[in-house]
C-alpha cells in the first residue's frame, strides 16, 4: 500500500458511514445544543438532529433561562414530529425562577406528548426548591423514571424538589422508578396513609433514597415488584406496609444515628413469600412483622447499636428458612448477654431482673433449620465489647444459633481482624505512595548528578563553571525537596509510620506485604545514599573552590 492510499484510509469518515440508530445512541451522550451543531459537518449530518429519539438537555449552568427556553422552542418546532421520544435526560444547575419552570414544562409536555419511555431528571436549584409539573404524575407510555437532586456539599439537605403528590401516581407502563432526595408531600385531600404507587401495576424495581415522606404509613402494594430499596427516608413515616408477592430483593437502610427523630421505632410489615435476599442497615433494631420468608436464601442484618436482646429474639425466628446469614457482632453480643444471665444467675434473681424473659428460662429452640453459612463481623473496631463475652460466642448461644443446622459453616470476624485488615491496607497505601515519592527523588538526583559530571569534564573555566553548576543544581534540588517534602527527614518519618503499622499486624498479614516492603527498604537505602553522595559532592566542590581562592589570595600578597 502506498502512502497516499494509507493517508486516504486514515482520513476516511467512518462515523458518517454508521447507521442512524447507532449515531443516535452516540449523540445521546452529549447535550442537545452540540447535537444541533453537528448539522454543519456535512450533508449526511444536516438533518440527523431532527430525528433524534434520545434527547439530552444537560448543561452545567443555565445563566440565561429565557434564551435557553427560546432555543428549546425552536428545537421542538424544527424536530421531526413523526419521531417518538424514547428518552429524555434533564440535568442542569439553575435558579428557581419562572423562566426555569417554563422550559422544564416545555420539555416535559413535548416528551409526554411523544410517548416518552425513559425520563431522567437531575437538577440543582439555587433557591429552596421547585414544584415539579403536576402532569408528571400521569403517563401512559413511561417505563423508566429517575428523579434525583444534585446538591452543594456545604448544604446537602437544604435544597430539594417538592413534589405535591396526589393520592396516587398513575404510570400503567412504568417498570423502574428511582427517587433520590425528593420531597413527597400530600395535598389537602390526601390521607396520612397512602398507597402512592397502587396505579403502577407493572412496577418491578423501586428505589426511594434520602427522600422526605409526608405520611405516617407508606403502603407499597405491587404485584410484580421484584426489587425494592428503602434508604435514609426522612419524615413522619412510622410504618412501611409492603405487600409484594413476587418481591425477590429487599434492601432497607436507615440513618437514624444522624436523624433519630425520623427513623427510630419504625415498623416494617412485609408480605413477600418469594423473598430471596434481605439486607438491613440501621442504628436501631429492625421491627419486622412478616408471615415468614419461605424462599429466603440470604439475609444480612446489621444493627449498629442494639438496645434490647429480646427484640433480637423476636427478629431471628422470622428468618428461620435463611441459608446464608450475616449478623454484626454487636447483635450477637447483645443476644449473648441474655444467655449469660440465664446461665450464671439463680432463677429467682433472673426472674427479678428479666421478668419479661419467661421464654428464656428453658432456652428457646434454634430457629434456623436450613442454615448453611453464618458470618459474624463487627461494625466498628472500636465499638463497645461486652466484658463477659469479649467478642466470642458462648456454648449456649452457639447452640441457639446452630443446633438446628449443625453443618453450617461459621465465620467469625473479630475486631482485631478488622483492625489488622484496616492497618494492612493503610500500610500498603503508604508503601505505594512512598515508593512513588522515592522514585521521583531518585530520578531528580540522578539527573542533577549527571549534569554535574558533565560539567566536570568541561575544559573551559573548569573551576568556576563546575562550582556554579553544582551550586545551581543543589539549589534546584533543595527547592524540590522543600516543596514536595522529599527531604531525608520526610522520608524517614514515612518509613517510621509504616514500621509502626507493621508492628501491629499479625505475622500472616505482614507476610502478604513483605515483598513490597523489602523493595521499599532497598529503594529507600539507594535514595538516602544518593542524597548523601550529592551533599558530599557539593561540599567537596565548595571546599576545593575555597582552597583555590585562598591559594590565589596568598600568592597575590
Amino acid at each position: 500500500m502506498d502512502s497516499s492510499n494509507g493517508k486516504k484510509n486514515v482520513e476516511e469518515d467512518r462515523l458518517s458511514s454508521l447507521p442512524d440508530d447507532l449515531i443516535y445512541k452516540i449523540l445521546a451522550f452529549i447535550g442537545i445544543e452540540y447535537v444541533v451543531q453537528t448539522s454543519v459537518l456535512s450533508s449526511r449530518w444536516r438533518f440527523i438532529w431532527t430525528s433524534m429519539p434520545y434527547l439530552n438537555f444537560s448543561r452545567e449552568k443555565i445563566y440565561h433561562p429565557h434564551k435557553f427556553s427560546k432555543f428549546i422552542t425552536h428545537f421542538f418546532s424544527s424536530r421531526n414530529n413523526q419521531t417518538k421520544v424514547s428518552s429524555v435526560k434533564l440535568s442542569f444547575h439553575g435558579e428557581d425562577n419562572q423562566d426555569v419552570d417554563v422550559f422544564v414544562q416545555q420539555i416535559m409536555e413535548y416528551a409526554f406528548s411523544h410517548n416518552i419511555q425513559q425520563l431522567n431528571v437531575a437538577c440543582l436549584f439555587d433557591k429552596y426548591g421547585v414544584e415539579f409539573p403536576h402532569f408528571l404524575s400521569s403517563s401512559q407510555s413511561l417505563k423508566h423514571l429517575s428523579v434525583t437532586k444534585e446538591h452543594v456539599s456545604a448544604t446537602p439537605y437544604l435544597r430539594t424538589y417538592v413534589v405535591k403528590a396526589p393520592s396516587t401516581w398513575e404510570f400503567p407502563a412504568l417498570t423502574t422508578l428511582y427517587l433520590h432526595d425528593v420531597h413527597l408531600c400530600c395535598d389537602e385531600t390526601t390521607d396520612k396513609c397512602i398507597d402512592l404507587f397502587s396505579k403502577c401495576p407493572n412496577l418491578k424495581s423501586l428505589t426511594i433514597k434520602s427522600c422526605y415522606m409526608g405520611v405516617k404509613v407508606l403502603s407499597i402494594c405491587l404485584p410484580l415488584l421484584s426489587n425494592l430499596t428503602l434508604e435514609s427516608i426522612r419524615g413522619g413515616v412510622k410504618v412501611f406496609n409492603i405487600v409484594s408477592p413476587q418481591l425477590k430483593n429487599l434492601t432497607m437502610k436507615s440513618d437514624s444515628q444522624y436523624y433519630p427523630r425520623y427513623a427510630r421505632d419504625r415498623q416494617y410489615q412485609i408480605y413477600a413469600p418469594d423473598l430471596v435476599f434481605l439486607l438491613y442497615r440501621g442504628y436501631d433494631h429492625l421491627q419486622l412483622y412478616t408471615n415468614g420468608f419461605l424462599s429466603l436464601e440470604k439475609a444480612d442484618i446489621c444493627v449498629s447499636s442494639p438496645k434490647d436482646a429480646h427484640e433480637v429474639l423476636h427478629l431471628l425466628p422470622q428468618l428461620h428458612n435463611v441459608k446464608s446469614l450475616t449478623l454484626n457482632l454487636e447483635i450477637v453480643e447483645k443476644l449473648g448477654s441474655l444467655f449469660f444471665v440465664c446461665t450464671h444467675f439463680t432463677l429467682k434473681k433472673f426472674v427479678q431482673q428479666l421478668s419479661s424473659s419467661v421464654e428464656l428460662m428453658s432456652h428457646p429452640p434454634s430457629p434456623f433449620v436450613n442454615l448453611r453459612s453464618l458470618k459474624i463481623y463487627p461494625t466498628s473496631e472500636h465499638s463497645r465489647v461486652e466484658k463477659h463475652k469479649s467478642g466470642k460466642m458462648s456454648a449456649e448461644l452457639k447452640r441457639y444459633l446452630l443446633d438446628a443446622s449443625p453443618g453450617a459453616i461459621v465465620t467469625m470476624v473479630s475486631r482485631e481482624d478488622v483492625r489488622a485488615i484496616k492497618n494492612t491496607r493503610l500500610a500498603q497505601n503508604l508503601t505505594t505512595k512512598l515508593m512513588a515519592l522515592l522514585q521521583r527523588v531518585r530520578s531528580n538526583i540522578e539527573t542533577i548528578m549527571a549534569k554535574i559530571y558533565e560539567q566536570r569534564k568541561a575544559q573551559v573555566d573548569k573551576v568556576i563553571v563546575a562550582d556554579w553548576n553544582v551550586h545551581w543544581c543543589w539549589k534546584i534540588l533543595s527547592e524540590r525537596v522543600e516543596k514536595r517534602e522529599e527531604k531525608p527527614s520526610g522520608v524517614i518519618s514515612k518509613l517510621n509510620e509504616i514500621l509502626k503499622l507493621l508492628r501491629t499486624l499479625p505475622a500472616s498479614n505482614r507476610a502478604t506485604i513483605q515483598p513490597s516492603i523489602s523493595t521499599l527498604w532497598a529503594e529507600a537505602d539507594i535514595v538516602m545514599n544518593l542524597m548523601t553522595d550529592l551533599m558530599k559532592m557539593y561540599f567537596d566542590e565548595k571546599r576545593r573552590h575555597l582552597s583555590v581562592c585562598c591559594h590565589e589570595l596568598a600568592t597575590t600578597l
